[in-house]
């Protein structure tokens, strides 16, 4: 009976995937209309539009090799054959664009990494390292960001900037720096690491670093892509821009809404709103959505489905 289960498992798993691919980005794309993304891009200078779209290439390449952290990772305690970059890249690249259109990320990714490395012989016990090892990384890079933001500008943080003193939130993100820095030289000192009862694995002080730096970069050019679409405004600062990405984004990924949709607009709107008028704002917001999330998940869905239609007429030639 288990053997069936693990047997079916992926095959189901894709089937279920593209399904949720298509229903996603159908309410997506009705969501947004042509009329708006047009009126957007008027808005915007062609030199920052330019400048966006270099920021999305390089966005791009930091999905297309998101995995590579993990998958070194998991060969540290299992073995399984060499991975092609190809693969490596189609799978980042999937389980990242489509993660945000499906929602529940988490689930979402961790289904996709399951499915697309279970057909290259990658035993479960790796999978699940390179899944925990690859869903980590945003958490990473968000705390230590946060942290950085926190302790060098603490009154650009949005609603808590201005209402709590300086002093509180420099000592919150110095904590939260800590945080990072013990896990980051634990990893030197041992291999595991016990949280609340439970044994964490810890990836060594290298791998540490290397998932550190990643995620922060990863999370820094998205949140460049943003600043960039948004109008020259006195005071409007990349840190500022910044603790509201940080906010807006880690409550869209709590909310587990496709694309965070609703909850990522208004924390946005929130923290822009000293700075920019609601219609100008949301043009900008608008814009980012469809060049960092709508864009690459389209690309995504195109890539997972030109996979799985291969895959199946492989399987029929047989």
């Amino acid at each position: 009976m288990k053997s069936r289960v693990v047997k079916y498992l992926p095959p189901v798993l894709g089937v279920l995937v593209l399904a949720g691919v298509v229903i996603g980005l159908h309410g997506a794309l009705r969501r947004i209309g042509v009329g708006d993304v047009l009126a957007a891009l008027a808005d915007t200078p062609r030199r920052e539009v330019v400048h966006a779209l270099l920021l999305v290439a390089c966005s791009l390449v930091m999905m297309a090799a998101y995995d590579v952290p993990g998958i070194l990772f998991a060969r540290r305690a299992v073995k399984f054959p060499t991975i092609g970059v190809q693969r490596v890249a189609l799978a980042s690249y999937c389980a990242y664009a489509l993660s945000h259109v499906l929602g529940a990320t988490a689930i979402s990714a961790a289904a996709i990494r399951l499915r697309l490395y279970a057909q290259w012989q990658v035993p479960p016990a790796a999978i699940a390292r390179i899944i925990a090892f690859s869903g980590s990384m945003f958490t990473v890079g968000l705390v230590t960001l946060l942290g950085f933001l926190l302790t060098v500008h603490p009154t650009d943080l949005p609603l808590f900037g201005q209402a709590v003193p300086s002093w509180m939130l420099r000592a919150v993100g110095a904590a939260l720096a800590a945080v990072v820095l013990i896990y980051v030289v634990a990893g030197a000192r041992r291999a595991t690491l016990n949280v609340f009862g439970h044994s964490v694995t810890l990836p060594g002080f290298r791998l540490a670093l290397t998932q550190l730096a990643f995620s922060c970069v990863d999370i820094s050019i998205a949140c460049a892509i943003l600043y960039v679409v948004l109008p020259d405004t006195p005071g409007l600062t990349y840190p500022h821009v910044l603790g509201v990405y940080l906010a807006a984004f880690a409550g869209g990924v709590v909310s587990g809404l496709p694309g965070g949709v609703g909850v990522f607009d208004s924390v946005l709107l929130l923290g822009l709103s000293q700075f920019l008028d609601p219609a100008t704002a949301l043009g900008a917001i608008l814009l980012f959505r469809v060049l960092y999330f709508l864009g690459p998940a389209c690309g995504a869905a195109l890539c997972y489905a030109g996979h799985e239609l291969w895959l199946t007429a492989r399987h029929a030639r047989r």
